[in-house]
């Protein structure tokens, strides 16, 4: 299901591009193979981005905004992850395996975004053996970013892991409601409160 303004992308350089070369720098002719599979949208707050029991057929690079990935857990929901500008977002579980994902993706305020259908990402592979391994990156990238989080809740205290938070997204409590990331730390609002005023003294 396709939503949003949807635009071909440019034959130009343009934001996502610009953050694969910075992972691996590739030439224009696989800049054009990878542009002809990606589209840009433009989406309002609140759009869900992706649905639990779905199968994820994109991920997305956001230009402007910030994504939300949350499941449910005996009714209640559970913020798992923020992404924001620079950074990449998707059900992971599902894009890799073809199986329906726990997680919903939602987006916590007007957001551009970058799409990569995934289905189509084989092909490229084949003809430009470099995307593979820039693929390989990523997937590691996205996997130390996954592996930080579950130090942060072995070993960190909750006060720690809000620091942590505020590192990589400074100004986040005026962008998303801030029972989402009293969720994320696995606290309850009124801890978060109570560690926002202490930071303030």
């Amino acid at each position: 299901m396709q939503f949003g303004l949807i635009f071909n992308c440019p034959k130009k350089m343009n934001p996502f591009l610009e953050y694969l070369n910075s992972i691996v720098p590739v030439n224009e002719e696989v800049q054009m193979a990878i542009s002809n599979i990606t589209v840009r949208r433009e989406l309002p707050e609140n759009t869900l981005l992706f649905k639990q029991g779905d199968i994820c057929k994109e991920f997305h690079y956001l230009e402007k905004g910030i994504a939300r990935v949350f499941y449910y857990k005996d009714g209640k929901d559970v913020t798992a992850w923020f992404s924001s500008e620079g950074q990449i977002v998707s059900a992971i579980d599902s894009l890799f395996t073809g199986q329906s994902s726990f997680y919903n993706i939602q987006l916590a305020e007007n957001t551009v975004l970058w799409s990569l259908q995934f289905d189509k990402i084989e092909t490229v592979f084949e003809a430009y053996p470099i995307v593979e391994r820039l693929g390989r990156l990523m997937i590691t990238q996205n996997y130390l970013l996954l592996d930080e989080r579950m130090k942060l809740f072995a070993f960190c205290s909750a006060e720690e892991r809000y620091e942590k938070l505020l590192v990589q997204i400074p100004d986040i409590t005026q962008r998303v409601k801030l029972g989402y990331v009293a969720s994320y730390l696995g606290i309850s609002q009124e801890h978060l409160s109570r560690i926002r005023s202490g930071l303030r003294k």
